[in-house]
């Protein structure tokens, strides 16, 4: 599904983007069923976080291991600081700080290889003090920081073969 911001920004490739990453380099595979929701094992540009969110159900109210969710939270500053800040946790869930940051939820099909990113203008509301575009010169600017330079330069490391980690990262600058 494709979503469009209103003046026809399509953002949902940039959030495919970074979901895939990090479902990519999970601890443990999705495919066995053995993730728990808030794992945060994969990796993440820097000042973004990015959880499972659990798994699909099924009819019978069973959990299906072709569909999965996952959150995204933006930090209103996401762009000045590369450390996502810790967020609180109760047993069964972390606290969302609506007034600081924001949550896109992206569910992946896994039999069809295909994402849905849910509508971001769906995510802001009275409780969230940033607004779309605030969200979107966000977004721009992790992609512009992050993606940009690597477009279209090359799939594989070229000493090593193996595949490219799409932008650096603190450990790989």
């Amino acid at each position: 599904m494709t979503i469009y911001f209103n003046d026809a920004r399509d953002y949902s490739p940039i959030i495919e983007k970074w979901v895939n990453e990090f479902r990519d380099t999970l601890e443990d595979d999705p495919a066995n069923g053995n993730l728990k929701p808030g794992d945060d094992s994969g990796n993440t540009i820097p000042g973004i976080k990015i959880i499972f969110d659990g798994y699909g159900e099924d009819d019978d109210g069973n959990p299906d291991l072709a569909t999965e969710s996952y959150a995204v939270f933006i930090h209103r500053d996401s762009l000045d600081n590369e450390d996502f800040p810790e967020h609180e946790k109760t047993p069964w869930a972390l606290v969302h700080r609506p007034k600081e940051e924001v949550c896109i939820y992206a569910w992946y099909d896994v039999e069809a290889d295909t994402w849905e990113v849910l509508p971001l203008e769906d995510r802001i509301n009275e409780d969230t003090t940033m607004t779309v575009e605030d969200v979107m010169k966000i977004l721009e600017g992790l992609y512009e920081y992050y993606f940009k330079p690597w477009e279209g330069k090359f799939e594989n490391d070229p000493e090593t073969g193996l595949p490219n980690w799409p932008f650096p990262t603190k450990d790989n600058p």
